[in-house]
C-alpha cells in the first residue's frame, strides 16, 4: 500500500506548475522544471500526475476549492459568498491563462478537460448539499432558474470582475442572487 501522500506535495507541484505556465505558456512547461522547482523526482511527480496538463487541471481545481460551510440559513449570503471566493481565484493571476490553456488542450486531451469539469461538478455538488443541509434552499420547482444555471452566472460575473479588474459589489450581487434564486 505505501505512505500516504503528502499533500504539501501536491501543493507544492500544483504551485509550480502554476508558475511555470504562467511565465513560460504552456508550451514551455517541462515535468524537468516544475520537479526542479518543487524540489521533487520525476518519479514522484509521474506517482501523482500522467502529464503536466494533468498537474495543471489539479492546480485549477485546487484554486477553487470551496468547503465552506453556511454562516447562516440565508441562501443568498452563502452564495454571495461563494461568488466572493470564485472572484479571489480567478484573481489570481496564474488562473486565467491556465485555464485557457487548458480549454486550448480540449480537443487534444479530452481526459484532462474532463478532470477540469469534474472538479467544476464536485464544487456544484457542495455548494447544492450544504444549501440543502441548512434547509434554506427553495425547493427546485420554485427556482426561477435551476441552481447549476445560478452557480453558471455567479461564476461567470466573478470570471468577469477578474479579467477587467473591476470588483464586484457585494450589494449588487446580493441583488442579483435574490432575484436569480427567487428569495
Amino acid at each position: 500500500m505505501g505512505r500516504p501522500r503528502s499533500v504539501d506535495v501536491d501543493r507544492r507541484i500544483e504551485k509550480e506548475t502554476l508558475d511555470v505556465v504562467s511565465e513560460k505558456g504552456f508550451s514551455g512547461v517541462t515535468v524537468n522544471e516544475i520537479c526542479e522547482r518543487a524540489g521533487i523526482s520525476r518519479a514522484t511527480f509521474y506517482r501523482r500526475y500522467p502529464s503536466p496538463a494533468e498537474a495543471l487541471a489539479a492546480a485549477i481545481n485546487s484554486a477553487f476549492e470551496f468547503h465552506t460551510p453556511p454562516h447562516s440559513d440565508d441562501p443568498v449570503e452563502y452564495l454571495l459568498e461563494f461568488a466572493r471566493a470564485l472572484e479571489r481565484s480567478y484573481s489570481d493571476p496564474r488562473i486565467a491563462p491556465a485555464i485557457g490553456f487548458l480549454i486550448g488542450e480540449y480537443n487534444a486531451k479530452p481526459d484532462v478537460y474532463e478532470r477540469l469539469q469534474q472538479g467544476l461538478r464536485e464544487r456544484r455538488a457542495y455548494v447544492r448539499g450544504a444549501l440543502e443541509a441548512v434547509g434554506s434552499l427553495p425547493q427546485q420547482s420554485e427556482l426561477p432558474l435551476d441552481l447549476d444555471e445560478v452557480l453558471v452566472i455567479l461564476s461567470s460575473l466573478a470570471w468577469n470582475a477578474a479579467v477587467t479588474k473591476r470588483k464586484l459589489d457585494p450589494a449588487v450581487l446580493r441583488t442579483v442572487i435574490a432575484r436569480l434564486t427567487g428569495s
